[in-house]
């Protein structure tokens, strides 16, 4: 009785594995910094006059939504996530020569973090930087649901 348990477990056991199979590879969606380089066809290298800046707003912990003077609107993304950015009271955007760029010269500093800026995308407005976010969001979350198939790594013979 006791073997025909064990021998049961066992077959089970390998069915089990062999279902299991190999594992595949998981692809992860592009990071929305990503998807705003390919939405915009921009390099995010953009730059802001600091004294242009008039309002901010994070949009989450890695992504900022900066107003300029003359009605333009940027986004700005972290080279890795600010977990002040939602609650410090206010940040501030240090660059070189009074402007920050895109390309990690500039930082965002809140209360205790000092955060790279990866990106800057430009934009005529608010309206058209959002349109573009949301396209990315939609791109990205396209890719998240029908992720991409891995080329054929062999060659044709």
């Amino acid at each position: 009785m006791i073997f025909r348990t064990l021998a049961s477990f066992l077959t089970l056991a390998l069915v089990l594995g062999a279902c299991a199979g190999t594992p595949e590879r998981v692809t992860r969606p592009a990071p929305i910094h990503e998807m705003l380089g390919q939405v915009t066809e921009q390099d995010g290298r953009a730059c802001i006059r600091l004294d242009d800046i008039r309002g901010y707003a994070p949009l989450d912990d890695s992504l900022i939504s900066v107003s300029g003077r003359r009605r333009e609107h940027f986004l700005v993304t972290t080279t890795f996530r600010c977990t002040e950015l939602g609650t410090a009271m206010a940040v501030a955007f240090d660059g070189r020569f009074s402007e920050v760029c895109g390309g990690g010269t500039g930082t965002v500093v809140t209360g205790r973090e000092r955060c790279p800026i990866r990106h800057i995308y430009e934009f005529p407005s608010r309206d058209d930087a959002f349109a573009a976010l949301e396209a990315a969001r939609a791109r990205r979350e396209a890719q998240e649901l029908i992720p991409e198939i891995e080329p054929d790594t062999e060659e044709p013979q």
